[in-house]
């Protein structure tokens, strides 16, 4: 009987050890499909945006090699960096809002978005829903507008800018937390309104929005460098007949401040924006209430952040001279070519000394004159008695 006992537990327990092992090894395999399933699902995972609630644009737009080759032979990225969709000021706007031609999974090529469209933000001061429209019409009042004064098209439609030529990147654009602290911009201040706007985002959305208002969104040199995109081809000038204005520009003490990293010194939208306006309303020098008609120059230079103590005598001073120009400027032309002229008479002068100095050190015993060549004394002869 207790052989029989000890037979039954023996059987059991090698039953039990290979039931265990068994399940050992289904348990491995069955982990291992779990971890495989974990990886695979947060690969296509991404953190909520606000486009995933419509069709989840940012599924296939993550991935940085989303592009094509377009019907005219262009590169087009498609690639979305969500980190800074999200650090940006179109964060709260569906991607539908914009892209309205878009209806499904996979969609057509998208057409050009129309910046004018009506958002669905509400614009806080007139309850309406926001748009770009009314910059639209600044923009087209100005000298950059593609209509003239009786509403007919400009020539060359083709040189004048849309949205897109200034700003190349405005989903990407940052916020004022993003580009450094600066005075009246803290997180004290954000404390301040979370007192009251408690429901999710809203205050901190809406200080970023009006603090980065309060300070430049881009640098002095990159908004040079965005003007000179046109006003630097020579083509362009031609035919507008202006004159290399960013050149000039880049020959003032201005601009050799900004390549020397300020920005506390005058760009272009300083000396051509009326002080307090919009910085789409750029007038033409001829225009009376342009900020650089000759009898707002004064004013536009003693604005408040520049030099706000000179007098009307800062209005001589001119930025963009052309002394390449006899038409224009004779007076810069002609004195240009005099002290060029003068500077290279002066240095082939010294160049001729030093010339022929240097040939005096290596030939110290060289003469034009014969005689003295030989090293014999041209002497008379003399005979005693003075004979």
């Amino acid at each position: 009987m207790g052989l029989l006992v000890v037979n039954t537990v023996h059987r059991d327990m090698t039953r039990w050890h290979s039931a265990n092992a068994f399940l050992g090894e289904k348990s491995k395999y069955a982990l291992l499909l779990v971890l495989l399933v974990s990886v695979f699902c947060a690969s296509f995972w991404s953190a909520p945006v606000q486009a995933e609630d419509e069709l989840n644009c940012v599924l296939c737009h993550k991935f940085r090699g989303l592009s094509r080759i377009d019907e005219e032979g262009n590169f087009r990225l498609f690639y979305i960096n969500e980190n800074l969709f999200m650090k940006g000021p179109h964060k709260r706007i569906n991607c539908m809002d914009c892209h309205r031609d878009i209806e499904k999974i996979p969609h057509d090529p998208a057409k050009k978005v129309n910046c004018t469209t009506e958002c669905h933000l509400l614009e806080p001061s007139g309850k309406k829903k926001f748009s770009h429209k009314p910059v639209a019409k600044i923009l087209e009042k100005s000298v950059h507008g593609r209509f003239d004064e009786d509403g007919k098209p400009k020539e060359y439609q083709e040189d004048y800018p849309t949205c897109k030529s200034c700003h190349e990147q405005p989903l990407y654009r940052p916020l004022s937390f993003f580009k450094g602290v600066s005075s009246g911009v803290s997180r004290r201040g954000l404390g301040r309104c979370k007192t009251c706007h408690q429901t999710g985002d809203f205050a901190e959305d809406f200080y970023n929005h009006v603090t980065s208002r309060l300070q430049k969104t881009r640098e002095s040199k990159e908004i040079v460098e965005i003007c000179a995109k046109c006003h630097e081809d020579p083509a362009f000038q031609k035919r507008h007949g202006l004159d290399n204005v960013v050149a000039s520009y880049k020959d003032t003490y201005h601009y050799k401040a900004i390549r020397f990293g300020s920005d506390r010194t005058a760009d272009c939208v300083d000396c051509h924006i009326v002080y307090g306006e919009s910085v789409h309303s750029v007038e033409s020098m001829d225009s009376p209430t342009s900020a650089t008609y000759k009898a707002n120059i004064a004013q536009t230079c003693r604005n408040a952040e520049c030099h706000h103590e000179a007098g009307e005598g800062i209005a001589s001073y001119r930025v963009h001279v052309d002394y390449n120009n006899k038409e224009k400027n004779p007076m810069e032309y002609y004195m240009l070519k005099f002290f060029s002229g003068l500077m290279a008479a002066v240095l082939y002068f010294f160049i001729v000394v030093i010339f022929l100095e240097l040939l005096r050190r290596l030939f110290p015993n060289f003469s034009f004159n014969s005689a003295e060549r030989s090293g014999h004394a041209v002497t008379k002869p003399t005979t005693e008695g003075g004979e």
